[in-house]
């Protein structure tokens, strides 16, 4: 029987799902591996979407369903990625933006970077070259931050919740943003020049994300992210590289969400999920990597601003269902209700809630069970 593999989970902040096709780099780690381009994550915003994906659960069940909600984690009920790979004897070990962003439970070495002034390259380059030297298996957790740090900078800082100035520019939004992408993809042609020259890919499985979108002006009221849970912020992606186990170049288009990451790593592992813990609600995508399925997942997404026309850090008031074809909105501060047609309206442009009742009211009622 093969051997547990490394495990490197690398999060790259804020990256849109629209610009899988733009950048270059992309198609180069698709060629490593399998690109799922149709991921929903459940959180637009990085402390419940770690949360999410380090557990398989959704807000409700770890308690981390808001921005003030992570020192609530259920950490006796909820047991972590890091925890299954420390119980079988992986080094853990974290490099993170802010130190509540993901749960502690299960990591030997747990850091938080400078956004402002380390070089994450470098820095992720010297962890990932150290762990290879260690005379046991490793799990690491890297998350590279630099397009926050800028567009806290450069938007959310600059511009109000309804500037002109902003959202009256989407053009130059999207280039200014386009550029801070392309520092990532840096970022990332780095990282892969690291593994290539080293045979890192050996007996290691990758993980590479994005936990959340970005808006560029699309919708006012919502500079950047976490206000709102329209496509630009929820859809994202992820790719699995394995090349000892994973088929090569093969991208999945089958919708799935991000709490289906952890049942997944778990299931390449052939590590058994702990009954003494609250279930994972994520499900395994090897069943759709070997072709077993090509069902798309429902994706169940919420948020609550830190500001915006609606501020809700205490308690989500944004939720939303997510299909292939249909979004249902739900605003609980509002009581507004959106629906779109994903396949002819992909801009979330024209709500044609009242067109479709019966429709509206089976999204109605599956969003209430998700309350």
């Amino acid at each position: 029987m093969m051997e547990k593999p490394n495990v490197i989970i690398l999060t790259v902040d804020m990256v849109r799902n629209d610009m899988l096709p733009r950048f270059q780099t992309f198609q180069k780690l698709k060629e490593k591996g399998v690109l799922f381009s149709e991921m929903v994550t459940y959180a637009p915003y990085t402390i419940a979407s770690l949360h999410a994906i380090f557990t398989g659960m959704y807000g409700r069940d770890t308690n981390v369903d808001a921005y003030f909600k992570p020192v609530k984690f259920d950490k006796e009920n909820c047991y972590t990625l890091t925890q299954y790979l420390h119980n079988y004897g992986y080094y853990t070990q974290a490099d993170v933006m802010a130190e509540l962003t993901v749960p502690r439970q299960g990591f030997d070495v747990f850091n938080a970077h400078d956004e402002n002034k380390d070089d994450l390259l470098e820095r992720h380059k010297d962890i990932i070259s150290k762990a290879f030297k260690l005379n046991k298996k490793f799990f690491l957790y890297l998350h590279y931050s630099n397009i926050h740090t800028e567009i806290v900078k450069n938007v959310i800082k600059k511009y109000k919740d309804f500037d002109k100035d902003y959202f009256g520019h989407k053009e130059d939004n999207l280039k200014r943003y386009e550029i801070f992408v392309q520092k990532a993809c840096d970022y990332l042609e780095g990282m892969m020049d690291l593994m290539n020259e080293n045979d890192f890919w050996k007996d290691t499985l990758v993980i590479i994300l994005s936990d959340h979108g970005c808006s560029i002006g699309e919708k006012e009221g919502e500079k950047a992210y976490g206000i709102y849970t329209y496509d630009y912020s929820i859809k994202v992606f992820s790719f699995f590289i394995y090349p000892e186990v994973l088929p090569l170049n093969k991208e999945i288009k089958t919708q799935i969400r991000s709490i289906d990451i952890m049942p997944t790593v778990l299931d390449l592992l052939k590590i058994p999920a702990d009954n003494a813990y609250k279930r994972q609600r994520g499900k395994s995508l090897l069943e759709l990597i070997d072709g077993r399925n090509n069902s798309d997942r429902l994706a169940f997404c919420e948020t609550g601003g830190l500001d915006g026309p609606h501020p809700s850090p205490y308690s989500p008031n944004v939720k939303c269902i997510r299909t292939k074809k249909w979004k249902f909105i739900f605003n609980s501060t509002t009581n507004k209700k959106e629906l779109y047609d994903l396949e002819n309206d992909p801009k979330e442009e024209n709500n044609c809630l009242d067109d479709y009742p019966e429709i509206t009211a089976e999204f109605w009622k599956q969003i209430q069970e998700e309350l």
